[in-house]
């Protein structure tokens, strides 16, 4: 029953901190950021963006990542099970090369389906309206 409470507390806690944070990033949001370094897909031109144009190109971005980390493991654990000789290499080897697989798979299926769902899901445009500047009153 402690352990419960215990963590009943700990759930409690961290959904209030959440919620906390949260309510101040909306505010934040419309503030645009000068970036030091140009990303792919998020300012190729090195203007500065605000946070709907960062998170959609840092989506893009980490899709592009995953699919490259997929292909990289599938490479290696093929190129390891024609290397191996031992019966529990190519064992391990088959297991990477069939995560590799099924995270490619995974992959694509997420993004079929969003785009099946709705193509703007894919799309990927967050838009929140522009704060006006005050005028001090």
């Amino acid at each position: 029953m402690i352990n419960f409470l215990k963590n009943k507390k700990i759930q409690i806690v961290s959904s209030a901190a959440f919620l906390f944070f949260v309510s101040f990033s909306v505010s934040f949001s419309a503030v645009e950021y000068k970036m030091l370094e140009k990303l792919p897909y998020i300012n190729p031109n090195g203007e500065a963006v605000d946070l709907t144009t960062y998170l959609s190109g840092a989506f893009r971005l980490a899709f592009g990542v995953a699919i490259l980390l997929a292909v990289f493991q599938l490479s290696f654990a093929g190129f390891k099970y024609l290397t191996e000789e031992s019966f529990t290499g190519k064992t391990n080897a088959k297991s990477k090369i069939n995560n590799a697989i099924f995270g490619l798979v995974l992959i694509f299926v997420s993004y079929l389906l969003l785009n099946f769902i709705n193509p703007d899901l894919v799309n990927i445009q967050f838009e929140i309206p522009k704060v006006g500047k005050s005028n001090g009153s």
